[in-house]
């Protein structure tokens, strides 16, 4: 193999959406269904810096509410995480990669390893929201919404990141209590919440 061609792997590997940290604490992967187009829109590999959504009116704010909703539907595991390393990349066709070292605090739903690495490249649909924006990402929190899918014979990971506000991890709270909890289960886990700190919503479930 050339030198080029084997640079060319390696970046390659890199590519890989979501990198999963080695070790015995690493849980199975497993793709629940097709990648659809659905998912294209909610884990488009990118980060939106809405802190505070009630700056937002009308149409605005429903399709703020609407996008939080489907991700907290349909990601394999949610988490809040700090962005403690940001590296850019350059292949030899000079396109960019950037590689966010996120170290998970707290898993809200499903599994996911004490540091990942999220990944997005030239041309993705999320690359411009990660570009030129290193002081709003780096050492910074996040609310991870994840989804497992098959490119190429491998499992990678799709992922959007918001920012763990308030107000953000309130709504999240309550979706994932509604969806991912079973209901005697409920009441409790937003007790712990309050305990801790977190904006969970104490309200009545059905």
């Amino acid at each position: 193999m050339s030198t080029r061609s084997a640079l060319h792997a390696l970046v390659g590997l890199i590519g890989t959406v979501l990198t999963l940290a080695c070790g015995p604490a690493a849980q199975p992967i497993v793709v629940t269904g097709p990648f659809t187009a659905e998912h294209e829109t909610a884990f488009e590999n990118g980060i939106d810096y809405i802190a505070d959504p009630t700056i937002l009116e009308g149409s605005w704010l429903r399709s703020w509410e609407d996008d939080i909703d489907r991700r907290v539907h349909l990601s394999d595991a949610i988490a809040f995480v700090t962005i403690t390393t940001l590296r850019q990349d350059v292949d030899l066709d000079r396109h960019e990669t950037f590689r966010l070292i996120a170290r998970v605090d707290r898993e809200r739903h499903g599994t996911l390893p004490d540091e990942i690495s999220f990944v997005v490249r030239q041309g993705q649909p999320g690359f411009g929201t990660v570009t030129g924006n290193d002081a709003r990402i780096l050492n910074q929190r996040f609310v991870a919404f994840v989804k497992w899918a098959e490119e190429d014979g491998q499992i990678v990971g799709r992922w959007h990141l918001s920012p763990a506000s308030e107000r953000v991890v309130r709504r999240v709270n309550t979706i994932v209590e509604r969806v991912h909890t079973a209901p005697e289960e409920r009441r409790t886990i937003i007790v712990r919440e309050s305990e801790e700190g977190s904006s969970g919503e104490s309200e009545d479930e059905e």
